[in-house]
């Protein structure tokens, strides 16, 4: 299971182009693996995950040959994930994955983006978007892959609307936690994802050890929580590789501060950049690692 980190930072980008403080103006400076746009992966060159605002520009540096884009998978309805006005200028047909409860919204919000003089031909404008709903804790296959979305403690944009992490099993039985935005998961959820072994993590900690007391987010001592908990089902154990995305601008900290932070917490964490390749290990039933 192969992932490109297309955008590795929170709803701000780092650092953020409107912002002149002595932390932006140093990510600036330093330049490389400090400088995050918005939330998106690329999986195996042929489905994406979220759909940001800096889209153009990460096909481009990446190289990304958008005809091979299969599917647009959606955490959620947030304007860093979910970019309608670059989605309805997608040319070629496409498969859209939202959740059911922001199914209609999608639909009217797209026709909103259309131009008045378009109106008249707004099926025809948009009939390559097929757009499908996503039903929590219920399975479907896309691609060679399954996806099972699961329930996130993260507010969407749509009124009562609650994000999506996804469960990612590919061909190969790797197995992927992919949970960006998360915060910390409900009982119901634990349930649920405790009958999982997890090859890979890709986790977000938008807030490092900025203490906030933001449920729809964590910060390290609630990544230590959520994987404490995956620990305690058999689900990860400390060799199982752990990848932290989704950070915000409020910690301040560069690239190698955010590495040494995560060092302190007892698993085997990696920090995620923008453009890093990320191959995920295929779980063999003869390892020992779970």
């Amino acid at each position: 299971m192969k992932t490109i980190f297309l955008g590795t930072g929170s709803a701000s980008g780092i650092p953020d182009p409107f912002c002149s403080c002595d932390y932006c103006k140093k990510i600036r400076e330093l330049g490389g693996k400090n400088l995050r746009k918005r939330s998106s992966f690329l999986l195996d060159d042929k489905i994406l995950l979220d759909f940001s605002p800096d889209i153009r520009t990460q096909i481009i540096e990446n190289k990304i040959d958008f005809n091979k884009i299969k599917g647009i998978v959606l955490s959620h309805t947030h304007n860093d994930h979910l970019d309608i006005q670059e989605l309805i200028k997608i040319k070629d047909s496409v498969h859209v994955f939202i959740n059911e409860i922001s199914y209609e919204w999608l639909n009217s919000e797209i026709k909103k983006g259309i131009k008045p003089k378009h109106q008249a031909k707004l099926i025809e404008r948009t009939q390559h978007l097929n757009i499908t709903p996503m039903k929590n804790f219920i399975p479907f296959e896309f691609e060679g892959f399954e996806f099972t979305p699961i329930e996130a403690r993260h507010t969407g944009l749509n009124a009562g609307e609650l994000g999506m992490n996804f469960i990612i099993k590919d061909k190969y039985n790797s197995t992927r936690l992919h949970a960006s935005d998360t915060g910390v998961y409900s009982e119901k959820t634990f349930n649920f994802i405790k009958n999982y072994r997890f090859d890979s993590i890709v986790i977000e900690c938008t807030f490092l050890d900025c203490n906030k007391n933001n449920v729809d987010h964590l910060d390290l001592k609630t990544l230590k929580e959520v994987l404490t908990k995956l620990e305690e089902f058999k689900s990860i154990n400390s060799k199982t590789p752990i990848i932290v995305t989704h950070f915000g601008h409020d910690p301040m900290k560069t690239h190698k501060e955010i590495e040494e932070l995560v060092k302190k917490l007892p698993f085997n964490i990696s920090v995620a950049y923008d453009s890093m390749e990320y191959v995920s290990p295929t779980y063999n039933e003869n390892d020992d690692a779970l």
